[in-house]
């Protein structure tokens, strides 16, 4: 067997994950940095005037036309991180904003910030002085990722997404001190986590374009591609789900928390295994954010090892296949109320050629990720998890869906 390249799989900074272990390949993670000190600086925003909230003028879309179900397109970067085009205040300022459903916050960077560093592309920047529809608020946001957390002030402006102007939309103006997203033509975030509502936490741009009667159901959904394939393009349908997308019938599971995409599992078990692996009842959460799926260290780790995986003891978690059998895995099977959701080799590996070699890698990773007082052990199903399963998102009925994604 070929000698395996050194591997480089830390995760890249500003994506929503908990943990510290995850890894990613080379060609799908950005340059390793060192997190930042999460202290608060000296440094200030610049004094942005008030205006009163009766100023901001009403969209020029007719409200009265019956609302329709909306189709975002999203652009696949490395199968890391998925971003969309939106505009905020009049007239609109452009910004590409990485989809986020493990977060509820959404944010841009802004022109008035009291920070300057070299960026490695061309971040915009939100100018409100150049906004006719904007006001400040006197509250402060503070989004904290893995890897580092960015801050500034709640402004309120017309946000446009699919045609559709949101008013009176809060979202977070920031004072980058340092870069997020690197080597990503990616401005923000679109939180689309829902929030606790008893946090300090202004109303998500999906909770506006609910409550001020812009789309026909309170659902949105998520088809994502594959990098460099022949898929249709990846798309954030608002308001409801788009067949074209989806093959069957949907599998739905209850939300057991009101603030995150987090639903009961039945259990995670290998199909065609002369040695079984099956592990019981367990919490799953749905984020956007996360390229890979995280399990509880101890379970990953047997997974892996009867999947025929080699654990990486420099890179905790990770492991690393055989390319040459990595055709003939069976299945990993997620069990969701009592039907079974099968992920392939294809949805779980990860290949890729780095000097002329062919590596493989397993996307199932291990965390030491418990919930509190006893409660089961937590996956988390990203990206790969969400390119196999499209996933529609029902805050009407509480609950998640997944259906087998047209590829």
């Amino acid at each position: 067997m070929a000698k395996k390249p050194e591997l480089h799989l830390k995760r890249a900074p500003g994506q929503l994950r908990q943990s510290n272990t995850a890894r990613l390949p080379q060609s799908l993670r950005a340059l390793k940095k060192s997190s930042p000190k999460r202290s608060r600086s000296s440094g200030q925003l610049v004094p942005r005037p008030t205006l009163p909230l009766q100023r901001l003028p009403r969209p020029t879309r007719d409200r009265l036309l019956e609302p329709t179900a909306r189709d975002v397109k999203l652009t696949n970067y490395n199968d890391k991180v998925y971003f969309c085009l939106i505009e905020i205040g009049t007239p609109g300022q452009k910004f590409n904003m990485a989809v986020y459903t493990g977060h509820p916050i959404t944010w841009v960077p802004s022109i008035h910030s009291a920070h300057y560093f070299d960026i490695s592309h061309n971040y915009k920047r939100y100018s409100h002085a150049s906004s006719s529809t904007y006001f400040a608020k006197s509250t402060k946001f503070l989004a904290i990722y893995d890897t580092a957390q960015v801050e500034g002030h709640w402004s309120v402006d017309i946000l446009t997404v699919a045609g559709l102007e949101v008013i009176y939309q809060s979202f977070g103006e920031a004072d980058l001190k340092h870069k997020v997203f690197e080597n990503m033509n990616i401005d923000g975030v679109l939180g689309l986590g829902p929030r606790n509502i008893s946090g300090r936490i202004e109303p998500t741009v999906f909770e506006n374009l609910v409550s001020q009667g812009l789309l026909p159901a309170p659902v949105f959904s998520l088809y994502l591609n594959r990098f460099n394939s022949g898929d249709r393009d990846s798309v954030l349908t608002l308001g409801g789900t788009n067949p074209d997308c989806y093959t069957g019938k949907f599998v739905f599971a209850s939300l057991t928390e009101s603030n995150r995409w987090r639903f009961k599992m039945d259990g995670v078990q290998l199909s065609r295994h002369d040695r079984v692996f099956k592990m019981g009842e367990c919490q799953a959460e749905i984020d956007s954010s996360t390229p890979l799926i995280h399990g509880p260290i101890k379970e990953v780790h047997v997974l892996n090892s009867l999947l025929g995986g080699s654990h990486l003891k420099t890179w905790p978690g990770t492991y690393v296949f055989n390319c040459s059998e990595v055709d003939s895995l069976p299945d990993v099977e997620f069990i969701v109320n009592g039907q079974t959701l099968c992920l392939s080799s294809k949805d779980y590996i990860i290949k890729e050629f780095e000097g002329g070699i062919l590596s493989c890698y397993s996307a199932i990773e291990g965390d030491m990720i418990y919930l509190k007082n006893g409660r089961p052990p937590l996956w988390i199903l990203g990206s790969s998890f969400m390119r196999a399963y499209y996933t529609q998102f029902d805050t009407g009925n509480n609950r998640l869906g997944f259906a087998k994604a047209k590829h």
